[in-house]
């Protein structure tokens, strides 16, 4: 059975069943007690607890999620790390893996794919903003819900993107038949990785088969950063041309190439949504040669005179792409030597790209004379977007359009150093081309700034240190901890001293001091002095004392914690709790029983009772006047089966007789009567007047009175 199961972590977290075996941590159903809901907990596994690597991986799998909040991505409630454990404890999501969908339906429908593809971009931009690239997108890693819900988890080898200089021991980590090319070489990656892992997810959804699928992982990984994906369309006909396109531009291999944003390529998405009939004309992207023939370079013509006339949108005529879409191509790959039977065809091609080039120029002076006899008209332009791109590139590709004057530089944690943060005009804003001064703003890069050394520190003032006076958000997380005292800081992460950007998220760990375990109290009782100390190990500390017993002797009688609280639950203590166990000595014990009898009227005197068992008394008592008591009892002691001998002595005259037999029980505490003498009780404390010292001739005067005399009767007793 798995150890963990019926475990409690932090003394609410109630561990019930195994539902998941990951890589490096296993993820179990438990019920949250204080808070009485269902929640998942994912443990690191114990062979991994002394790796660095993977506990630093597990960390910031914490790290990552615990700065997510949104409806497309599982929540996380708590995180608990110590020498001992180490865990997560997550939202509960009852339903399936977006993996078991696929394999049920085979083929997604492009309706199913699309609604399910959106919810997950969403989850992304919004860690994307936060600066969290997940690194692991896979159908695995994405939960649905029946009603069609996305829950986007697992942010396992997730890192802060603009960390500077950190990319997990330059290894490339993460899901090999959905990894990025970049990824795949160890090379830094940012959002675009997770774009093309979605791209790659969203071509298995709609054809059914993964673009690139090989024998071992190193193949697959080659085929990520060297071929294309077989066309999309050709292995499902019944897929949208424009869908089709969106999914091309995700999946480039450049990552420039790819829409550099989630929320670019969501807006693409509901573009399609709005009309599935929509072409990009992002198919483009993946040719290796330039489609260069006559015709298009006629129509290419064609619309930028049409566009002149309009005063047309320049951003559309001009701009450079964020993706390049047309301006980067690649070499071609040099093939062997030719064979003496391709000579003829390399002849007639250089005939064709003579013709080609003939036509091109021809195609180009018509041009520039169209330029030429309009270039005195006034040219209106639509200012394109110039946020987030470099200043320098802008400069470049827009000399002829506007001059670009910088107004200011400011530090920016989300745009690097060196593009621009802010223009004057903005987007859409109406320009005179090559009249026209466009203002920007531009980014220095994030303030830089160096955690200060609270190790150790009151969590308070730590905390002030940080938020307050060096502008952190401070995230903290309780961990056990057996040297550093309670309420002080352990550590934060990222490390004192280490350089961030300012406004950084900052995790500081604080001791609750030592880890105070909760354990069940075992039964001891019935169980030998050495049985119950095995059963409670070195988990309690044990005392004893002992009390007479019929039962053998050294075994637990009674123990101070029961097993069990009266409503039938296991009685719960903290670590080393005292527990006294109650030991027989195998004595039979002493029990009092009591002895009671009537007096006889007509008594009187003072008068002690004593109970003899084999002539040992056991129990007295003394009455004072019989006169004054009816009734008698005598309080004894004994084990066993007794036979009681009741003796009744006359403390004035010192003479005693005894007057009755008792049988008694002590072990079942009855007492039976066996013989009780009244008359001798009656005879020993007569009323009559003791006689007088005369002699025996003479007998005292009343004793001969008439006893027909009643006037002296009368007169004596008042008859």
């Amino acid at each position: 059975m798995d150890k963990n199961i019926g475990r409690k972590l932090d003394g609410r977290y109630e561990i019930t069943e195994l539902i998941g075996v990951g890589g490096m941590a296993d993820v179990y159903k438990a019920t949250d007690i204080l808070e009485n809901r269902t929640v998942a907990v994912k443990i690191l596994k114990t062979e991994f607890a002394d790796n660095e690597e993977f506990v630093r991986r597990f960390r910031n799998e914490s790290k990552a999620i615990a700065v997510l909040s949104h409806p497309n991505i599982v929540k996380i409630f708590d995180v608990g790390f110590n020498e001992k454990i180490q865990f997560i404890v997550m939202e509960y999501i009852d339903g399936i893996t977006l993996k078991e969908f696929m394999e049920q339906q085979g083929v997604i429908k492009w309706k199913d794919c699309v609604h399910f593809i959106i919810q997950i971009l969403r989850a992304l931009q919004h860690a994307h903003d936060r600066g969290i690239v997940h690194r692991d997108i896979k159908p695995q890693n994405i939960m649905l819900f029946s009603d069609g819900t996305i829950k986007v988890m697992d942010f396992g080898i997730a890192r802060f993107a603009r960390e500077e200089g950190k990319t997990i021991s330059d290894k490339a980590i993460g899901s090999v038949h959905y990894i990025s090319p970049e990824q795949a070489r160890g090379d830094v990656t940012d959002e675009k990785s997770d774009i093309y892992s979605v791209g790659i997810m969203m071509y298995e959804m709609l054809c059914g088969e993964k673009p690139f699928d090989g024998d071992n992982p190193v193949s697959v990984a080659l085929m990520h950063m060297q071929n294309e994906a077989k066309p999309l369309r050709s292995v499902n006909d019944a897929v949208p041309e424009g869908l089709e396109e969106i999914v091309i531009r995700a999946i480039q291999k450049e990552a420039l190439k790819r829409y550099q944003s989630a929320s670019e390529m969501i807006k693409d998405i509901e573009e399609f949504k709005k009309n599935p009939s929509i072409v990009f004309e992002y198919k483009y992207l993946s040719e290796k040669t330039q489609y260069f023939n006559a015709s298009a370079v006629s129509k290419a013509a064609a619309e930028s005179k049409a566009r002149n006339e309009k005063g047309s949108d320049v951003k559309k005529m001009h701009t450079r792409s964020r993706v390049n879409d047309y301006d980067d191509y690649d070499d071609y790959e040099e093939d062997d030597k030719p064979s003496k039977s391709s000579y003829f065809v390399v002849v007639l091609t250089a005939i064709a790209a003579g013709i080609i080039i003939i036509v091109v120029a021809f195609i180009a002076i018509m041009i520039m004379k169209y330029i030429n006899v309009n270039e005195t008209e006034t040219q209106i332009g639509k200012m394109p977007n110039l946020i987030q791109y470099s200043y320098k590139e802008v400069e470049t590709y827009y000399a002829d359009y506007f001059d670009l004057e910088v107004e200011t530089q400011e530090y920016s944690n989300d745009i690097p150093a060196g593009a621009i943060i802010k223009q004057t005009p903005s987007e859409g804003k109406d320009y005179i081309i090559g009249n026209a001064t466009v203002k920007v703003v531009v980014s220095k890069g994030p303030r830089m700034v160096t955690i200060p050394n609270i190790y150790e520190l009151d969590s308070n003032t730590a905390l002030t240190m940080l938020r307050d006076n060096e502008g952190f958000n401070v995230i903290i997380t309780s961990v056990f901890d057996e040297t550093i005292p309670k309420d002080q800081v352990i550590m934060t992460d990222p490390a004192r001293n280490e350089k961030v950007a300012y406004g950084s998220t900052i995790r500081m760990y604080v001791s609750r001091g030592p880890e105070e375990q909760e354990i069940k109290v075992p039964q001891c009782v019935g169980y030998t002095f050495d049985e119950a100390k095995s059963l409670l190990g070195d988990k309690f500390t044990i005392q004893t004392i002992t009390v007479d017993s019929i039962e053998p002797e050294g075994t637990v009688i009674e123990q101070s914690i029961p097993a069990l609280t009266e409503s039938g639950q296991h009685n719960i203590v903290k670590l080393n709790t005292t527990i006294i166990l109650t030991l027989s000595t195998g004595v039979m014990p002493e029990t009092e029983e009591v002895i009671t009898f009537s007096v006889p009227s007509g008594v009187k005197g003072k008068a002690t009772f004593n109970c003899y068992v084999n002539g040992t008394i056991i129990g007295t008592t003394t009455i004072d006047n019989l006169a004054y008591a009816s009734t008698v009892s005598i309080t004894i002691k004994g084990t066993e089966m007794q036979k009681i001998v009741l003796e009744a002595v006359n403390n004035t005259t010192n003479d005693s007789e005894t007057i009755g037999e008792y049988s008694v029980d002590f072990v079942e505490g009855t007492v039976t009567e066996v013989n009780f003498e009244k008359k001798l009780l009656k005879n020993l404390f007569s009323e009559e007047d003791e006689p007088t010292n005369v002699d025996n001739n003479e007998v005292p005067e009343e004793i001969y009175i008439d006893e027909d005399d009643e006037a002296f009767w009368n007169e004596v007793f008042g008859y």
